[in-house]
């Protein structure tokens, strides 16, 4: 147990130092030194450096998670490793790899990441090749015994199929002939011996015979397997199927010394390294009932890294040397850099060591083969093959404005201008200039040369270099050193915007390429605004065409355009554009619609157009919108949103030292909040735009203040009669009521259940249909003017009538003193904002 104990630690140790190659370098070369073998002579006579105690004393970080994955019972299953997570083999690596000049100027580090021992991969659980068949044809060797089932078919004298069973007594029993002893022999010799038994009953028959069901063998699986026991096999297994049924050795069991026991007594031992590496099934014997299969612990192992065609921990049997182990890797990758090959090597008890070797026949007066013989391989050793220098030699790169950028075999004395093909530039290829990057001795150092391209491909030695190895040639797209000339295009074409600027390009060739003039284009002239460079100062300067005559190709207002012109295309004077030219009527209209307007045309004429109203239109609540109108209210509306937002906020900190009581913050905090509520939907609310108009039937209305000069965006609706009257605000119940006759503001107020307490009487104000509003303030005499009946009234306020759609807003009542008063400032301010959004808002609401 001792040894296995020590075999399980160098394992992982091993695993440990290759599980990742940046630490196993890391642990490796900075704490000891290397002494490296160069010459031949000393390539075969290792020399065994030491690692220092530093090295000793911390394991890299990767042992620990390695050696989890070398425990007993672990599967092949387990996590790969990051290299083997791409699915490339070292080979197709090598293939691929991107190798250039640059590889020369940056450390080339050698990673070797999972290498695994080798053969255990065989027997992970989803290789079910290893099961044995049992539905194939038994081979004429096959030993009959108790338990096989056996069909037998006759025919002639006497017909009949029977399954005869072989009893535990090894016999059959055969019709009318009784029991025939077969256990014991072969398939091959069973029909001569039933038939022997039948002759002397029948005569003059046939028989066939197959085997039905088999009998089922134990045999026993032992030692260093991931799951020991005894097992029932089909008769036709041998010992990889048995060792498949038990989950395959453990990677502390061995693979080249699996014995086979049979009776006591060894009959086989099996090395399955000759069916993995030469499919050789020479010794994987059929089994027998009882055999146990043996695995013992492994032997002696040894690892090669690198440029090898099948890196791998392999175990070794009779090999002793290097030339073996490379033999069990099948051989070194033609990347493999022989002028350097590392071993590592452990001192049981004590240490591990590193040498280098030179094994490359070169100048050594021997083969490969008889260099690497001549170096001893012992138990733990690991052998590195580094790659050889990844630089690609021989070779220039072509980069930039081409047609076929890459690597180019340098060729003697070859020149730039035959790299530089004529089909290998790509159109508009900057001529004056080309950038050469050339590495220069003794350390290799990079300088840039710039040639003339035109020159080199004319010829001019003092342009056309020679190239030497490693150059890189980079080729410029004209308009990477050159400013792209271009021009501008404004005003009334498809689409206006800045454009390249063409040799021999005219006006009307920039108007083809701008999708041509817009129908509003005004043809008689057009204007080029074109810079002067003189000297130091610089300045511009209008020219004036006649743009029909350009478009028709006349030279003298066709011109040719320089580099940054700006071609501004005027419009038609008075030409309206589409949302200029429309106007929207909705609602009681006999034909309501879009319609055109020409400049100049008044309401009262659209009104005509549209046949006048319906009978059901109620003029009094008509909304005439106006876009520019809406946007100046918008912008008031915002302004004055956030300057009472802002006080707000201020009111709200001077809380704590402005009031005097707790009733007083609290009721300051109510006013507050709702004022807040108000601001959130004003935010929300956008402006209408309403122009208050006094609408009337079309015969009385043409000529009068409200028949205003329409716009292009106008909007005029003319609604039904709502058939209600509301109260909000301050009262008891705040809704709508249907109109009545003449009735007034009182009679109204008192529907609604009067003001409430909290009401400010003082305040009360009426939003009329048509978007006017008349206070309280204004009837502060009992005179009042009624629109509806064109008169003065007498009465005061309360007796003002209403109309259908008419609205009477009681606003809250603040107490009196003065911070109160300006936050019902406020509230008066945010009610006219409301107003003008169309929204009925006020303090208390």
């Amino acid at each position: 147990m001792k040894n296995v104990k020590l075999l399980l630690m160098s394992l992982m140790c091993v695993a440990g130092m290759l599980s990742g190659f940046p630490g196993f370098a890391a642990e490796l070369s900075p704490s000891f030194p290397v002494k490296a073998l160069r010459s031949p002579a000393a390539a075969v006579t290792p020399s065994f450096q030491p690692m220092t105690s530093a090295a000793k004393a911390s394991p890299p970080a990767e042992a620990s998670s390695s050696r989890k994955n070398t425990e007993e019972g672990n599967t092949a299953t387990a996590k790969e490793s990051a290299a083997d997570a791409d699915g490339l083999s070292a080979i197709e690596k090598s293939v691929i790899a991107k190798a250039g000049a640059e590889d020369n100027t940056r450390p080339q580090p050698y990673e070797v990441q999972g290498l695994r021992q080798f053969g255990y991969n065989f027997f992970r659980p989803s290789a079910a090749g290893f099961a044995p068949l049992a539905d194939i044809p038994v081979g004429p060797d096959y030993v009959i015994g108790p338990g096989d089932r056996i069909i037998l078919n006759i025919w002639g004298s006497a017909e009949g199929t029977h399954e005869l069973e072989v009893n535990r007594s090894g016999e059959v029993v055969l019709p009318r002939v009784g029991s025939v002893k077969v256990w014991g022999i072969t398939f091959e010799r069973l029909p001569e011996v039933l038939k022997t038994h039948l002759s002397k009953i029948y005569k003059n028959f046939d028989l066939n015979v197959t085997m039905g069901k088999l009998r089922v063998i134990k045999v026993y699986v032992v030692g260093e397997v991931k799951m020991p026991g005894d097992y029932n096999l089909s008769p036709l297994s041998t010992l990889i199927n048995a060792l498949a049924a038990s989950g395959g050795p453990l990677k502390t069991g061995t693979l080249r010394n699996i014995k086979i026991k049979r009776g006591g007594k060894i009959v086989e031992t099996v090395d399955l390294y000759d069916f993995f590496l030469k499919g050789d099934k020479g010794k994987d014997i059929r089994l027998q009932p009882g055999d146990t299969i043996f695995v013992p612990v492994i032997g002696r192992v040894a690892g090669i890294a690198g440029n090898v065609k099948r890196p791998a921990i392999y175990e070794l049997k009779d090999e002793k040397n290097l030339g073996d182990l490379v033999d069990l890797a099948e051989g070194f990758l033609p990347t493999g850099y022989l002028q350097r090959v590392q071993i590592t090597r452990v001192d049981a008890h004590d240490k591990r060591m590193v040498a280098d070797f030179n094994i490359d026949p070169k100048g050594a007066g021997k083969s490969l083969d008889q260099i690497v013989q001549g170096i001893t391989i012992q138990d733990m050793d690991i052998v590195k093959i580094f790659p050889i220098n990844a630089t690609l030699r021989d070779h220039v790169r072509l980069d930039g404005y081409v047609l076929r950028p890459g690597i180019y075999a340098l060729q003697p004395h070859m020149r730039l201008s035959q790299l530089l093909s004529q089909d290998n530039l790509l159109t508009e290829y900057y001529k004056d200039a080309a950038e050469i990057t050339r590495l220069y001795p003794p350390d290799s150092h990079p300088e840039k040369i710039f040639v003339n391209v035109a020159k080199a491909l004319a010829g001019d030695p003092e342009h056309d270099l020679e190239l030497k190895e490693f150059d890189e040639v980079r080729i410029f797209s004209r308009w990477e050193m050159e400013e792209m000339p271009k021009v501008r295009v404004n005003g009334e074409v498809q689409r206006p915007g800045e454009y390249r600027l063409f040799a021999n390009m005219t006006v009307r060739d920039l108007l083809m390429e701008a999708g041509n003039l817009k129908t509003s284009a005004y043809l008689k002239n057009a204007e080029i605004n074109r810079i002067s460079k003189t000297g130091e100062s610089v300045s511009s300067f209008p020219i004036v065409i006649n743009l029909d005559q350009a478009l028709k190709g006349d030279p003298k207002d066709n011109l040719v355009l320089a580099p940054f012109d700006e071609v501004t295309i005027r419009k038609i004077p008075n030409w309206a554009e589409e949302k200029e030219r429309y106007v929207t009527l909705r609602g009681e209209f006999r034909f309501p619609g879009v319609y055109p307007i020409h400049k100049g045309e008044k309401l009262s004429t659209l009104i005509e157009r549209a046949g006048g109203f319906t009978d059901k239109a109620y003029l009094r609540a008509a909304k005439y919108t106006r876009e520019p109108l809406r946007e100046l209210q918008q912008k008031r509306m915002d302004e004055m949103v956030a300057a009472s937002e802002q006080e707000i906020l201020r009111k709200q900190a001077e809380l704590a030292t402005t009031a005097s009581s707790k009733e007083e913050v609290e009721a300051t905090k109510a006013a507050l909040e709702s004022l807040q509520r108000s601001v959130a939907l004003l935010k929300t609310a956008k402006a209408e735009g309403r122009l208050v108009i006094r609408l009337e039937q079309p015969d009385t209305f043409k000529g009068t203040a409200s028949d205003v000069e329409l716009m292009g965006g106008d909007t005029l609706e003319v609604p039904q009669q709502p058939h209600a009257v509301s109260v909000l605000g301050q009262v008891y119940n705040p809704t709508s009521f249907i109109p009545e006759n003449n009735e007034d503001v009182a009679f109204y107020l008192e529907k609604a259940g009067g003001p409430t307490r909290n009401a400010e009487k003082c305040d009360i104000y009426i939003v009329r249909a048509d978007g006017t509003v008349l206070s309280r303030q204004q009837s502060s005499f009992g005179i009042n003017w009624s629109d509806s009946q064109r008169r003065w009234t007498f009465g005061g306020f309360m007796s003002t009538s209403l109309e259908p759609g008419d609205t009477v807003i009681v606003p809250q009542r603040f107490e009196r003193i003065a911070w109160m008063r300006e936050i019902k400032d406020m509230a008066v301010t945010l009610g006219n904002l409301a107003l003008a959004a169309g929204v009925i808002v006020a303090a208390g609401l």
